[in-house]
């Protein structure tokens, strides 16, 4: 069957977009790494609808359905979907190394505060804080106030919504 100008030709196969199929492969093995975190979650002693372990695993199970949608659509559309140019693949592996940093500077910032004698949560704070001023460097936002009140105002949400309306203890 002949292809349409600027798709790839049809190579007769169930899958037409690779790109989608892999992706969707990648974040279902994330969402299942993450779904056993979760289970290692300590239960709640409280009766309450929403626990600990209740925003992780929202968080997980929609990402496991776009991937679900992502990888049918996968089989159903064709596309030229190629992976990312040099740029914007160094952008992506830049966040995913600020994401790890980030994990292991709310841990260790923790046990530091924690020995420090520092209220619950610096670690997390100051983490946050960080992550989220070297995150919106990194995707081109612009204007060290505008970075640095959006920074501050996302860390006191999350900081209200984790540790008061959950009563998640934070490192």
């Amino acid at each position: 069957r002949p292809s349409s100008p600027g798709m790839p030709p049809d190579t007769g196969g169930p899958m037409k977009n690779k790109t989608d199929f892999f992706i969707a492969l990648a974040l279902l093995v994330i969402c299942a790494v993450a779904w056993q975190q979760i289970r290692l979650l300590p239960e709640s002693a409280s009766a309450e609808f929403f626990r600990p372990a209740s925003f992780p695993t929202g968080v997980t199970v929609l990402l496991a359905v776009l991937a679900c949608i992502l990888l049918v659509r996968s089989f159903l559309v064709r596309g030229r979907a190629a992976w990312p140019e040099r740029p914007v693949l160094l952008k992506v592996l830049l966040m995913i190394l600020l994401v790890l940093g980030y994990v292991a500077g709310f841990v260790g910032l923790g046990e530091y505060a924690y020995d420090a004698l520092w209220p619950g949560g610096t670690g997390f704070c100051s983490a946050t804080l960080i992550f989220l001023v070297l995150a919106q460097v990194l995707t081109g936002c612009r204007g060290p106030w505008r970075i640095l009140l959006i920074a501050g105002l996302m860390t006191a949400f999350l900081y209200l919504v984790f540790a008061l309306l959950f009563n998640v203890p934070l490192p």
